[in-house]
């Protein structure tokens, strides 16, 4: 009898759990698509317990199922084509009248439609009636039958709740990746906030020091505003599409002429109390990097060292190269970092500013990376810090 019941809920079971597989592994909401899904469990759950099944009367109710669980999901279409198969099929198996059989499972079926009473207790208050009418009329008691209807009851109610257990899953999944979505767009927004803000603030300077009277220092100072008003549209095309990592053009540049640049622009950022020195390796070093994305990371590392000096103080930058790399150091007295907050320098929206994002770090990581090169912050609270970046030379002039 035990295995009749277990075989039973092998066959009715199985393609409702197909359809669970469905769902998670398809990741999918599209309601239209997870319907057509849900019916072809249902029917086929009903097909196998009335083809394979051993029918008996400790599995009899078994078949209600099907029938309850479309009715909870409010599929009344497929409920109702359900209904007159199982109707058609208990009447054979009980060898009586279709119609008091179907008459039974049309209440359930109407109450259904316009009662807010869920279905599986629906079914729980018919089919008592029912069988206590028939127990009266007929004057049989059997316990078989009877377990098998409370059986039932109980195995639509887990089964309904498995239900409700996974659609909650996938609902939390899909929240979660849409909040995943709109943290990478914000994310991107404030890249592009953070970033641009470096090359407006050299154009407003040079434009602060304009003089169209001295064509020679206005026509220097054109190029130059003109050279970082392209950088900002270099970096508005890298966010025009948030799914895309940074986009890196390499050449065969020299360093050192992007370091001279990097200095010469950034002696206009500092005043008499935060001094700007710098000490250049004056050989021609040559690597394949991107000019634009090394100056972007060299000046917001500079902006960040004079940053964190809060009254007076220094920020050194100096250069040297080896066989094989080109070492570049950015040295200030400030504030420095304790070694807690020196750990989380690097991750998004990480930061100790007021105003800050904490993405010009992770931004210019992921340039220096792209370079096969290594950024590392060198830090002691209250002494000041070092930024040391290390690129491979591609070879020397």
């Amino acid at each position: 009898m035990m295995c009749s019941i277990f075989i039973n809920l092998i066959y009715l079971s199985f393609p409702i759990l197909c359809y669970f597989l469905y769902i998670i592994y398809s990741k999918s909401i599209l309601k239209e698509e997870n319907n057509i899904f849900f019916d072809l469990a249902i029917f086929m759950s009903f097909y196998l317990f009335s083809k394979y099944g051993v029918i008996n009367n400790l599995c009899l109710f078994l078949i209600f199922i099907p029938y309850i669980f479309s009715l909870e999901r409010k599929r009344y279409v497929l409920s109702f084509v359900v209904l007159l198969l199982m109707s058609y099929e208990l009447s054979l198996i009980l060898d009586t009248n279709i119609m008091i059989i179907l008459f039974g499972n049309l209440i359930i079926f109407i109450l259904s439609l316009f009662t807010k009473l869920k279905s599986k207790y629906l079914y729980l208050i018919v089919e008592s009636v029912f069988l206590i009418t028939s127990i009266i009329i007929n004057n049989i008691y059997h316990i078989e039958i009877i377990i098998s209807y409370f059986l039932t009851f109980f195995l639509i109610v887990i089964i309904d709740d498995l239900y409700k257990k996974v659609n909650e899953m996938i609902n939390v999944y899909y929240s979660l990746n849409k909040v995943l979505k709109e943290k990478k767009l914000y994310e991107s927004l404030f890249k592009i906030t953070h970033e641009i803000k470096n090359p407006l603030a050299v154009c407003k300077g040079y434009l602060d020091m304009f003089d169209i009277n001295n064509k020679n220092k206005a026509n220097k100072y054109i190029a130059i505003i003109n050279q970082e008003i392209n950088r900002t549209l270099e970096l508005l095309k890298d966010f025009s599409n948030v799914s895309k990592s940074i986009n890196i053009n390499k050449c065969n540049m020299d360093v050192t002429l992007l370091i001279e640049d990097v200095c010469d622009e950034a002696k206009f950022v500092f005043n008499k109390d935060v001094r700007f020195k710098f000490e250049i390796y004056k050989n021609e070093i040559y690597i394949d990097g991107d000019y634009d994305r090394l100056k972007q990371v060299l000046v917001n590392i500079i902006k960040n060292a004079k940053e964190s000096i809060l009254k007076s103080g220094t920020v050194v930058l100096n250069t040297k190269a080896n066989k094989k790399n080109y070492e570049i150091n950015i040295i200030d007295d400030g504030c420095g970092m304790e070694k807690a907050i020196k750990a989380k320098i690097g991750t998004p929206f990480f930061t100790t500013k007021k105003n800050g994002t904490g993405l010009g770090v992770c931004f210019s990581k992921e340039i220096i990376e792209k370079h096969n090169g290594s950024l590392k912050y060198y830090s002691k609270y209250g002494k000041g810090t070092k930024v040391k970046i290390v690129l491979p030379i591609k070879n020397k002039a």
